[in-house]
């Protein structure tokens, strides 16, 4: 009876463990992969060398793409990103956006949602320069998938309707289907079952137009199954096959052990039959046992002579065995002894070089001491300096009480800071017998950081609070003015070599007249009015510091604005915009950064801050804060005269 439990368990193992070899060939690259790879970077490498862009870009994006059929995402990031460089440097945005959406999702596949999302901003901003209206409503669905994934369902659900927005204008009936959906489940994320309900029913009902679409995706998913099936009985023949060939190896095993016994019986009889013809002759029967016995002594002895010399050669190795480890000792005792004397004579001068250092260490001991003290004292001065500082600048709070929609942000390098905001609030004669409000602000950068920047700053403040108490000065150009000369005169610039200066934007705004006025030392301000972006240039000069003959004669030029419309305007210092990334090594620069200002400038202004703050701890990363950090966003709306 066949056992079939023992038929089918190693037909069983065959299985899997073809499977799981074939499985296994996908996750590392063979020779031949490896090869094919090499030739797309050898060609990239060659491209490059030759100024051959475009052709080195295709080759490093062929790379990318090779790696991914080979289920190597995280391998095939770095070609995606030289590729999408490449194309860049030639102005071909389109395919840039799409290397940059093919990036996001692999971030998005290895788990990393914030390099992912990342990407797809970065992507979508191409997609709205291009303008294209698909590709904008598809990248907001892409970037509304990472956000979803990280449960910042809320801002998903602006972006899915965004999406929906555009798709329903365009008549895209696949965006639209793929936006309610995503509206739904968002929604039911949220908790808001109604609007998720409402969502559901539009999905449902509008996806009857992709019958088809789902038809033959069904029917790629059944060439799918096919193919994995016909896989299977694959492996199953190939298991069958070898089976029936172990089986046949088996018969010939079990006749060739049949016809040894056969054989080995015929060999028996034989035997027999010649013991039974010798039987027949007493006389030859008994020749032939004295024979054999003749035979048996001759092999005894032999035997007895080579037991002998076995006993003389195993005799013979044991003496030499002692003798060589006796001299092995010998040879052992003597490095010994020669050793210990070494070891003696380091071990003095290695006890001479630990009293030096126990001295040396003591030295340094009270040196660190010293330092320690010192570094009490110049923290404590500086913790003096903080206090003196924070006691100067009135609360960022304060503000909102002046101008209702603004924000600051201050993020000091060090302690103290060298950049810093002032703001104030003043009624000037009108002359004729009235007053009138007036809000002066400004964001201020000076020479330098830390204590000597605080130094400077504290003297600033001061200074410009007279300007404004004393002398009655309200013009922004003419206060930078007399600034300026407060600064050089208290810093006696004229007579020693301070150089100390700063570079700031200052604002005076008359709510009751509608005006905004700005004058700016090097730095500027930047507004967005009526769906435009302003950018006013200060004047070149610093306040004190270095003097240029050609622009010391020169005023600081007085700037108007007419507030006739809602208006969003900022001033701040470098620090933002010099922030190196951790990524790319490189400044934010001030361009990136007044576009970032662009697109944020419509959002609540506690928001806006909260957004500034989070960009540059993401773009900052683990690297160092190289410089202060000040940003003063507000917003004005036109009074009625």
């Amino acid at each position: 009876m066949t056992n079939y439990k023992f038929y089918i368990v190693p037909k069983l193992l065959l299985i899997i463990t073809l499977i799981f070899f074939s499985s296994y060939s996908f996750s590392q690259l063979s020779e031949k992969d490896q090869k094919k790879l090499d030739e797309f970077l050898e060609s990239a490498a060659d491209y490059t060398k030759n100024e051959e862009i475009e052709k080195a870009a295709v080759s490093y994006y062929k790379a990318g793409i090779f790696c991914i059929e080979k289920n190597k995402n995280k391998e095939a990031i770095p070609y995606m990103k030289e590729s999408a460089k490449l194309y860049a440097q030639i102005k071909n945005y389109e395919k840039v956006m799409k290397i940059y959406s093919n990036i996001g999702l692999l971030f998005a596949n290895t788990d990393d949602y914030d390099k992912s999302l990342l990407y797809f901003q970065s992507s979508l901003k191409i997609r709205k320069n291009l303008g294209d209206e698909a590709q904008i409503a598809s990248g907001l669905l892409d970037l509304a998938y990472v956000l979803s994934v990280q449960k910042k369902y809320k801002d998903a659900i602006l972006n899915v309707i965004k999406a929906l927005d555009i798709s329903s204008e365009i008549q895209n009936s696949k965006l639209m289907l793929i936006s309610y959906r995503m509206l739904a489940e968002n929604y039911q994320k949220i908790g808001n079952e109604q609007k998720a309900g409402e969502y559901l029913n539009k999905f449902v009902s509008y996806r009857q137009y992709y019958k088809k679409n789902v038809s033959e995706e069904m029917v790629s998913d059944e060439r799918v199954k096919t193919i994995a099936e016909l896989s299977i009985k694959d492996a199953e023949a190939r298991a069958k096959q070898l089976e029936l060939e172990l089986m046949r190896k088996n018969k010939e095993l079990a006749e060739d052990t049949l016809k040894s016994k056969i054989k080995a019986r015929e060999d028996s009889l034989t035997i027999i039959e010649a013991r039974f013809l010798m039987a027949k002759s007493e006389k030859d029967r008994l020749e032939t046992e004295k024979k054999l016995a003749k035979i048996q002594q001759e092999q005894d002895q032999a035997q007895d002579r080579a037991q002998r010399r076995l006993t003389f050669t195993v005799f013979a190795g044991i003496i030499t065995v002692i003798a060589l480890i006796s001299v092995g000792l010998l040879l052992n005792i003597r490095r010994s002894k020669k050793h210990n004397k070494m070891l003696t004579a380091t071990n003095k001068k290695i006890a001479e070089q630990n009293k030096n250092i126990e001295l040396k260490n003591e030295e340094l001991t009270d040196a660190f001491q010293k330092i320690d003290e010192q570094n009490k004292d110049i923290n404590s001065s500086i913790d003096y300096a903080v206090n003196i500082q924070n006691s100067l600048l009135p609360a960022q709070d304060n503000l909102k009480q002046l101008i209702k929609d603004s924000f600051i942000l201050f993020k000091p390098r060090d302690k103290v800071s060298g950049d810093f905001y002032w703001f104030k609030d003043a009624n000037i004669s009108n002359g004729t017998g009235g007053t009138h409000r007036k809000v002066f602000l400004s964001a201020i950068d000076c020479t330098g950081h830390g204590v000597p920047g605080a130094f400077l700053s504290m003297m600033s403040y001061n200074l410009l609070d007279n300007i404004i108490d004393e002398k009655h000065v309200y013009k922004p150009g003419e206060i930078l003015d007399e600034l300026h000369k407060g600064v050089r005169k208290t810093l006696r610039q004229e007579e020693t070599a301070n150089r100390d200066g700063m570079d700031m934007a200052l604002c005076s705004y008359d709510p009751d007249n509608n005006i905004l006025e700005f004058a700016g030392a090097k730095n500027p301000l930047i507004y967005m009015k009526d769906g435009k972006i302003y950018r006013l240039k200060g004047n070149i000069k610093p306040i004190g510091g270095i003097i240029h003959q050609k622009s010391e004669e020169k005023k600081f030029n007085n700037n108007i604005i007419e507030i006739d419309s809602p208006t969003t305007a900022y001033m701040f210092s470098d620090g933002f915009a010099d922030q190196v990334g951790e990524e790319t090594g490189r400044k934010l620069m001030t361009k990136f950064f007044r576009n970032l200002l662009a697109e944020i400038h419509e959002k609540p202004m506690d928001e806006q801050r909260e957004i500034l703050d989070l960009f540059l701890k993401k773009w900052q990363g683990n690297t160092e804060q190289i410089d202060d950090i000040i940003v003063i966003g507000f917003k004005l709306y036109p009074n009625k005269i």
